[in-house]
């Protein structure tokens, strides 16, 4: 499952780094190796533009640390509620996976539903193993 999520949550950011080019300014950012001004422009996408997508990285990167971005997953979840809620499909698969690891089945559930509602096969593909 983990694996599947993980995928799942950077799909993209994998295809892009394969090809080594985005539309997205802050994701070509991170492609580049510059994680922390690519951090500070999907924050304030996501504070400013209510971007669900930039949402969802902020709690990604804040989740993994990745590029130097110090690690808290108090924070992560909070961004990832906040993806979840502008529509962002990964940021509710990436919810549910948290509400399932913490034992809320029923929550993870309901997150996975409406990601595969909207558009995420992998979050439908796992409703089907529960």
């Amino acid at each position: 499952m983990k694996k599947l999520l993980i995928t799942l949550a950077f799909g993209g950011l994998l295809f892009a780094m394969n090809h080594g080019q985005t539309n997205d300014p802050d994701l070509q950012l991170a492609l580049n190796g510059k994680f922390k001004q690519a951090f500070s422009g999907f924050e304030k996408r996501c504070m400013n533009k209510n971007d669900g997508y930039a949402c969802g990285m902020v709690g990604y990167m804040l989740d993994k640390g990745i590029g130097g971005i110090e690690k808290n997953h108090k924070e992560a979840i909070k961004y990832y509620k906040k993806g979840c809620e502008l529509k962002d499909a990964d940021s509710c698969t990436l919810l549910g996976y948290y509400e399932y690891k913490q034992g809320n089945t029923k929550k993870a559930k309901e997150l996975l539903n409406k990601a595969c509602k909207l558009g995420n096969k992998d979050a439908c593909n796992y409703l089907n193993k529960f």
